[in-house]
């Protein structure tokens, strides 16, 4: 079966061969919001940098000076966080893929990341998470400034897992669907293609 390749909305893209799938999921944001999010991390530099020479001009162990120490380390911790957030609104992406009985998850910073493997005799539950968007957390999480806000979820060993950030609901129902099919396929027609390659063995050794 030849590849085959196919998009759901603007951020997920599949190619599916009789023996594997790869989904790729991007994580960019429109223009407007990167935008809006790079001036807030300017403006977390710019507070950050008046803290800064406010806590070397103060004499040392004045209140002021302990004052802006702590406001630094709130900011510098703020602008890692969103720093990274940021990147990857840029160059993140995930990346599953099926392959013969083996499943793998990976958050990508353009090509690096670690990848996740998951034996697909072992996963089970697989589907859409439920979003409620009347509760804070789940509302929060998948705002455009935080790397969560996954949509798609299963078990494996006892574990939950999820991904598919930030997909809305006709997305994440319509991956499923190819992700479900996948996990189902792909690893029978391997155990079928491995019993064919063992009886050919066999009988040449006959």
């Amino acid at each position: 079966m030849p590849e085959h390749t196919q998009t759901i909305g603007d951020r997920v893209s599949i190619q599916r061969s009789s023996h594997e799938l790869t989904v790729v999921i991007t994580q960019q944001i429109s223009r407007k919001k990167e935008t809006l999010f790079l001036l807030w991390l300017l403006a977390l530099l710019v507070a950050g940098g008046a803290f800064i020479f406010y806590w070397i001009n103060n004499p040392a162990g004045s209140s002021d000076r302990v004052f802006f120490m702590i406001c630094t380390a709130f900011i510098t911790f703020f602008l890692v966080r969103y720093g990274k957030v940021f990147l990857w609104r840029k160059i993140g992406r995930e990346m599953i893929r099926i392959k013969g009985e083996e499943m793998s998850i990976k958050n990508a910073f353009g090509t690096y990341g670690r990848a996740q493997f998951f034996n697909t005799n072992n996963i089970h539950r697989f589907g859409v998470i439920p979003y409620d968007f009347t509760k804070f957390g789940q509302f929060m999480d998948r705002a455009f400034w935080e790397m969560g806000g996954e949509t798609l979820g299963f078990e494996h060993g006892g574990k939950k897992y999820r991904f598919g950030k930030q997909l809305d609901e006709r997305e994440a129902e319509r991956l499923a669907r190819v992700i479900d099919k996948g996990l189902r396929e792909i690893p029978k027609l391997h155990r079928k293609q491995q019993k064919a390659a063992l009886k050919v063995s066999e009988s040449s050794d006959q």
